[in-house]
C-alpha cells in the first residue's frame, strides 16, 4: 500500500479547496517557512525542517534544523526525511511563485523522487505538475485547463496521446522544441503513453 506525504513549502500559498482531504495515515512535513502555510490550513506537522533563514524558527515538539549553508533546498531535506519514513507519493504544496530558481529546484525534486523509487506531483492552486517515467498515464479533464508536455530527458520516444484536442501517435518529443505546449483535453481524460525517457506535465488554469 502507498504511503503518502504532503510537504509544505514558504512559496505562493494555497488553498483548503485546493489541498482537499489529504490521504489516511498522510505524513505531513513542513519545510522552513512552509509551516505557517500549514497552519493557516489547520494542519499539524509531524515534522518541521528547514534552515530558517526565511523565518523565524517556530515552536513545534518535532522539529530538524539545519544550517543555510547545505547542499540540499529545504524541499529536498523535507523530501528526504519522507523518504526514510516509507513513503513513496508525495504532494507538494507552496513550492511555486516567488523566485523562479526555486521553482525549478522544486521540479528538479520530482526527479531525485523518480531516482529514489518514489513520485511526486507539484499542486497550487492554478497549476498541477508532474514527472512521469515510462508507462501510461491518464490526464483527467480539468475544465479551464491546458495540458503541456515537456522532454526532461534529452528525448522522450514514442510519445502517444489520445482524447486531446492534439493526438499524435509514436512522436519523439525533444527537450530543445517546445511542441508539447497548451494541449486540450477534450474527452473525459486524455490517455498517455510512451517508451522511453521522462516526460515532464503541467496542467495551468487559463
Amino acid at each position: 500500500m502507498e504511503k503518502h506525504c504532503a510537504v509544505f513549502c514558504g512559496g505562493d500559498p494555497v488553498s483548503a479547496q485546493t489541498v482537499g482531504r489529504l490521504p489516511s495515515g498522510c505524513c505531513i512535513i513542513a519545510a522552513d517557512s512552509g509551516y505557517r502555510l500549514a497552519q493557516e490550513l489547520g494542519l499539524v506537522p509531524n515534522l518541521v525542517i528547514g534552515d530558517f533563514d526565511s523565518s523565524s524558527k517556530p515552536e513545534h515538539s518535532n522539529i530538524k534544523v539545519y544550517p543555510v549553508e547545505k547542499d540540499d533546498t529545504d524541499l529536498m531535506l523535507a523530501l528526504r526525511e519522507g523518504l526514510r519514513s516509507g513513503c513513496t507519493r508525495f504532494h507538494i504544496y507552496g513550492a511555486t511563485g516567488g523566485r523562479l530558481d526555486h521553482t525549478v529546484a522544486a521540479i528538479q525534486s520530482l526527479a531525485f523522487l523518480l531516482d529514489n523509487s518514489a513520485s511526486g506531483e507539484i499542486i497550487s492552486d492554478s497549476e498541477r505538475i508532474e514527472l512521469i517515467q515510462i508507462g501510461a498515464y491518464s490526464a483527467p479533464k480539468m475544465p479551464g485547463y491546458t495540458l503541456s508536455l515537456f522532454a526532461y530527458s534529452d528525448t522522450v520516444k514514442g510519445l502517444s496521446i489520445s482524447g486531446a484536442k492534439y493526438c499524435c501517435k509514436k512522436l519523439d518529443l525533444v527537450s530543445s522544441f517546445p511542441i508539447g505546449v497548451s494541449n486540450e483535453v477534450t474527452d473525459e481524460c486524455a490517455d498517455i503513453t510512451f517508451d522511453s525517457g521522462r516526460l515532464l506535465i503541467i496542467r495551468s488554469e487559463l
